[in-house]
């Protein structure tokens, strides 16, 4: 009784500090006990029983236990045991005995509360309930009865578990004894309350890599890894497991699934374009100092904020031409003149056309081109006649109107006559061709001081003098303007 009392009070400090251990796969268990019996208790009253015990067997180890687990709820566990009894203790219960020797053995069924329903599949504190089937040998004296008896077990039991494989036990069942049955009504049963003290071992549970992390609970079985994250390996050592982890191979943050943001920018290094300067998600991480969402690496203008489609340059007058290459940077223009205007299309920048509200030339600096007025017109005459054909009195109206539209414009009226006559003959008539002409014109409203009279005879021919065509083309007053 004294040793059982010390084992009690072991198991009460053990507990009280709080020795967790953690559940896992150790499917096995062995248990090395203390087994006592009190035949006594089943007879009387659960009051009485708190009073009167009367255990006996007190050699340890006396009993030993061997479980196999099925599942987080149920357990299999087979006892066996041997008990030294009291011969006069058994003598005063009505049953002597004839041998001290008392074996026992049973295989039960145990139901687990620590099955991760009704308490932590991990706690220190493991209590059961049990049911089974068993024998128990006793040598009475009265041999009638036989000395081996079939019983059905009915116990609670509590594992307290000091570290992951050891652990304290204890057990108290009621061994209800089935045969043989009772000989006479006044005969006392040999059901008797049978008790169990001891340590408990689990093992069983497979480390296949060896990392200190059972299979069970092993997130990376079969590589070595670190318990805390779950025997899994980090090759970076940032806390976070290679399967987890983005960028295994550096070490990173959590908020990045493990890879590193080196600026702090809270881009990823291999998603920012700029990974040791600070800057914005929309530029991949890059800095934009002048604020125009154009990244300073990509920034031909990084002070001062412009527009994207120009690099990051401004454009003040909204001409498409970065101000630092614009040639008139204050008034929109075209990209050929540098950013400069061409008001009149000429071709010509205004800054160096002295025309520029009208289209000019080049080589007169934009100005419109200084062109004098030509004109030329031939009315033909009919032989020895100094009255045109009547055909070409349309010809004479025409240059009239030429004349009115163009008055800073003056003409030569030339006479010419064909071969025919003398020389004389055919200059007098070439004169009077050109002052019918002339007459005619000014009768129209053209002013004489305009119109230089001409005459040249038979010279200068356009046609063959030998020919009757030749000589029609020959009859004519040509109309031309002054050079």
């Amino acid at each position: 009784m004294k040793k059982f009392t010390i084992l009690a009070i072991f198991a009460f400090f053990a507990v009280s500090f709080n020795l967790r251990a953690q559940n896992t796969d150790n499917k096995w268990a062995i248990g090395i006990n203390w087994q006592f019996e009190d035949f006594n208790a089943v007879h009387l009253s659960v009051a009485e029983q708190f009073q009167k015990t009367e255990w006996q067997g007190y050699k340890f180890p006396s009993a030993i236990s061997v479980g196999r687990s099925l599942n987080p709820s149920f357990n299999l566990i087979g006892q066996f045991g041997l008990s030294q009894l009291e011969t006069e203790t058994m003598e005063g219960y009505g049953q002597p005995i004839s041998s001290d020797k008392f074996w026992t053995g049973d295989l039960n069924l145990a139901y687990k509360f620590a099955n991760g329903y009704m308490m932590k599949e991990k706690s220190w504190f493991d209590p059961y309930i049990y049911l089974g089937i068993g024998a128990s040998s006793i040598d009475d004296k009265d041999a009638t009865n036989g000395t081996t008896y079939l019983k059905q077990v009915t116990g609670v039991g509590f594992n307290f578990w000091l570290t992951e494989n050891v652990g304290l036990n204890f057990q108290g069942a009621y061994d209800y004894i089935i045969t043989p049955k009772l000989s006479t009504t006044n005969e006392k049963r040999d059901d008797y309350m049978h008790y169990t003290a001891g340590v408990k071992f689990r093992f069983g549970a497979k480390d296949t890599d060896k990392d200190g992390v059972k299979d069970k609970d092993d997130l990376c079985p079969e590589i070595p890894g670190k318990v805390e994250l779950a025997g899994c390996p980090d090759k970076d050592n940032d806390g976070i497991a290679d399967k987890d982890d983005a960028c295994p191979d550096v070490a990173g943050k959590p908020e990045f699934k493990g890879c590193p943001d080196t600026d702090g920018d809270g881009i990823i290094d291999s998603e920012d374009a700029c990974p040791t300067v600070a800057g914005p998600k929309e530029l991949k991480g890059c800095p934009d100092k002048d604020g125009d969402s154009v990244a300073d690496k990509d920034d031909k203008c990084p002070d001062v904020a412009g527009k994207k489609e120009l690099a990051g340059c401004p454009d003040k007058d909204n001409d498409g031409i970065a101000d630092k290459d614009d040639a008139c940077p204050d008034v929109k223009g075209l990209a050929k003149f540098q950013g400069c205007p061409d008001t009149d299309g000429d071709g010509i920048a205004d800054k160096d056309d002295k025309c520029p509200d009208v289209a000019g030339i080049a080589a007169n600096f934009g100005c419109p081109e200084v062109k004098k007025f030509e004109y030329y017109k031939v009315v033909y005459f009919g032989t020895n006649k100094s009255v045109p054909l009547t055909k070409y009195t349309k010809d004479l109206d025409e240059v009239v109107t030429i004349m009115k539209d163009h008055s800073d414009v003056s003409v030569n009226v030339e006479g010419y006559a064909d071969a025919q006559g003398n020389d004389a003959y055919n200059m007098k008539l070439s004169e009077k061709r050109a002052d019918y002409v002339i007459n005619y014109l000014v009768k129209k409203g053209v002013a004489k001081d305009r119109l230089v009279k001409k005459f040249f005879g038979e010279a200068n021919p356009v046609g063959d003098n030998a020919t009757a065509a030749g000589r029609d083309q020959n009859r004519r007053v040509e109309i031309k303007t002054v050079k």
